[in-house]
């Protein structure tokens, strides 16, 4: 009979550390370039330790994979048609309407929930197993976001950002 441990504690944590991550981006604030890339590592680790804590009978690697490439995917498309403003001269960036990065975060904790409850609870497999499939999904959405965002900040034209708080 699986108990709770402590890798379901910080699986949880590292899903509630991404969501806080994105909240200064899903607001409209400015934040540094760099700064795009704070979520990708919790929103990997999550996904990671969720994969590692599945059964390994019921464990779907190529799946998990899959989720994975597919998420990239989208989360480069979707970051290509953002609204980005730049402001060079202080080195900040504001992503005014984007609040899809925080959805997909909230996306992952869900499903991180939902695979923990199926694992604990010894219900279908397929249940944990779409779960899981649906968080790398979701951190790969974040990582693909991240990177083609940082990369067209490169090249973005400069816009100043007078008052970048609400």
């Amino acid at each position: 009979m699986p108990k709770l441990n402590i890798l379901h504690l910080i699986v949880v944590f590292l899903a509630c550390a991404t969501i806080f991550t994105l909240l200064r981006e899903a607001r409209g604030r400015s934040l540094p370039p760099g700064q795009l890339f704070t979520s990708v590592p919790f929103a990997l680790a999550t996904a990671i330790l969720l994969l590692a804590m599945a059964n390994p009978e019921t464990r779907q690697p190529r799946l998990w994979l899959a989720g994975l490439a597919a998420g990239i995917a989208i989360g480069v498309a979707r970051a290509s048609y953002l609204t980005l403003q730049l402001d060079r001269m202080y080195s900040r960036l504001r992503l005014p309407k984007a609040r899809d990065g925080l959805l997909a975060a909230c996306l992952l904790a869900l499903c991180v929930i939902v695979a923990l409850g199926a694992a604990l609870a010894l219900s279908d497999p397929t249940l944990e197993v779409g779960a899981t499939c649906a968080v790398a999904a979701s951190t790969g959405y974040l990582s693909g976001r991240a990177i083609t965002l940082w990369r067209r900040s490169l090249s973005a034209p400069h816009h100043t950002l007078h008052h970048t708080s609400p």
